[in-house]
């Protein structure tokens, strides 16, 4: 028998089951939709459960979204596997930021927040958790550094004029813009993604890639294909199509999860600005274990790939829909960041663009990102009265 044959098709429930968060997903997108949710305060049992609920399916229903479209990845390789999956992770994040920004009862920092709490939680916590994974199997690691040089002049320069310049602009008063400020920061940051897009997968389609391996990568490579044999093919259609279904679950959910943060914060005794971490996390723990996975699999240059890529729609993406949703509901939000993030925002920037410039890094290198974040979450604690210093 030849070493390549095709394993033996599985049964329809083993092919089927892993994909019934997707189903009950869609079911209970239905009933959000149909608004037969539960209703009153936080603290009752059946909605507390309810909103328990809610984040299970839409955690459960985006790691299955994030596993189709690796499987999609894998079969069209880098760099359209990578737009792949930020694509469908921007969905997902998109879907949640705007929904809970509607359901926010007017507070206009919830985008400002949770596109923060995003950038933070991938250039800091998982790059940091990737470098350390990485540090753990051989002292330093490679990948190409045309990427970082081609993601972080834009990452830099679309959340200077997104997150920063609008606290220092005079057209409105804190961290507002005006309606012409707004309509060019969301067709600027529009344009650059797609623009950044098209080369992406076109002209410079080899910054993405890492021609370079080590032995130890090669070796990595082999196992993977030798334990990926027995496996069936990927079926595009199929892979495709519960792709869809599980972002349309995830959409679905999150409208009604709209509102119910701050109450889910409340009874976890959690204080507000904790709020735009919460929905980060939630939006990003399918992508971060691609990443971290990626990284266990000594394939550095695709956990950069995800990592930096997904920082650059998170911008490019979620301004434009946040600004549009304010142009259709009249809710105008609140970008400019106060002053201590900027500082941590600005210093994340610089910290990355050292330590990605010379496409080698290593395990120290990640403690430093895993302090900012950290620094991160004892501003917010901070700013919030929690931790009084003395």
């Amino acid at each position: 028998m030849s070493r390549h044959a095709k394993a033996p098709p599985r049964s329809f429930l083993a092919r089927w089951l892993p994909d019934l968060p997707i189903l009950l997903a869609l079911l209970t997108g239905g009933v959000v939709l149909a608004h037969w949710s539960p209703a009153g305060e936080i603290n009752n049992g059946a909605n507390l459960l309810w909103s328990i609920w809610l984040v299970v399916c839409i955690v459960a229903a985006a790691f299955r979204a994030m596993a189709h479209a690796d499987e999609l990845a894998e079969k069209f390789g880098e760099p359209l596997g990578t737009v792949i999956l930020t694509i469908s992770a921007i969905i997902i994040e998109v879907a949640a930021v705007c929904a809970v920004m509607l359901g926010s009862n007017g507070d206009a920092t919830v985008a400002r927040d949770t596109m923060l709490s995003v950038l933070m939680i991938l250039l800091n916590l998982l790059m940091g958790a990737v470098l350390l994974i990485g540090g753990l199997k051989r002292q330093e690691q490679e990948f190409n550094a045309q990427s970082a040089s081609s993601y972080l002049p834009m990452i830099i320069a679309l959340g200077a004029i997104t997150l920063i310049l609008p606290r220092f602009t005079h057209s409105a008063v804190g961290g507002w813009m005006s309606d012409p400020m707004e309509v060019f920061v969301g067709c600027a940051s529009l344009v650059i993604y797609l623009v950044f897009l098209y080369f992406q997968t076109t002209r410079h389609r080899n910054f993405y890639a890492h021609h370079h391996m080590t032995e130890r990568e090669h070796e990595a490579r082999k196992e993977a294909h030798a334990s990926g044999e027995a496996h069936e093919p990927v079926s595009t259609w199929r892979s495709g199509t519960l792709l869809v279904l599980a972002l349309v679950g995830v959409v679905a959910i999150a409208e009604g999860l709209a509102g119910r943060v701050q109450g889910l914060l409340a009874a976890s005794y959690l204080p507000a600005g904790i709020g735009g971490v919460f929905i980060a996390a939630l939006v990003l723990a399918p992508e971060g274990l691609a990443a971290l996975k990626a990284a266990a699999r000594e394939e550095t240059q695709r956990a950069m790939n995800v990592l930096l890529g997904s920082s650059l729609s998170t911008i490019g993406l979620t301004v434009p829909a946040v600004l549009a949703i304010r142009w259709f509901t009249g809710v105008s939000p609140e970008l400019g960041l106060d002053a201590p993030y900027i500082v941590l925002l600005v210093t994340t920037f610089l910290v990355a663009a050292i330590n990605l410039r010379g496409g080698r890094v290593n395990a120290v290198q990640g403690v430093v990102h895993i302090l900012l974040f950290l620094a991160f979450i004892v501003t917010i604690l901070d700013e919030a009265s929690v931790i009084t210093v003395k």
